[in-house]
């Protein structure tokens, strides 16, 4: 039987691995654990051999924004391909910053892209809890 082109990379395999752990943490499918933690995501950047991988994105309110983290949504494991979607960086305000910067919360957004696996070399998962961490309210002092 020939050999998918995932099996010939090692990446490839840790992402279905990271997929499990993401499925396992929102804890679906099971019959006995009732208790959520909240969490559904492993967010993560991907690098190649020189720099990670950026990808410009668009808010609901129409700024663009570029981003090094993603979550992963679909693995084709036979193609060595994957459907992520990307997360937006964001301080302790809210405004959209750098993966570099302070980064307080990564938030969700419907902006997906398709890659090749084949092109990265290695994978940085992140905390869980920084998903859709919600942003401090801060009331003036007077």
């Amino acid at each position: 039987m020939e050999k998918g082109r995932c099996e010939e990379h090692c990446l490839c395999n840790e992402m279905e691995q990271l997929l499990d752990e993401q499925q396992r943490l929102s804890f679906e499918g099971f019959q006995f654990v009732c208790d959520e933690i909240g969490f559904d995501t492993i967010p993560f950047v991907l690098s190649n051999s020189k720099c990670p991988f950026e990808v410009l994105g668009k808010t609901k309110s129409g700024l663009f924004f570029t981003t090094q983290v993603f979550r992963l949504e679909k693995l084709d494991s036979w193609h060595c391909c994957a459907k992520l979607s990307l997360l937006l960086p964001v301080d302790i305000d809210g405004f959209p910053v750098d993966l570099c910067d302070e980064v307080f919360s990564l938030i969700k957004t419907n902006n997906c892209v398709l890659v090749d696996l084949s092109c990265f070399c290695s994978i940085q998962p992140l905390s869980p809890r920084l998903v859709n961490r919600e942003l401090p309210i801060v009331e003036p002092k007077c």
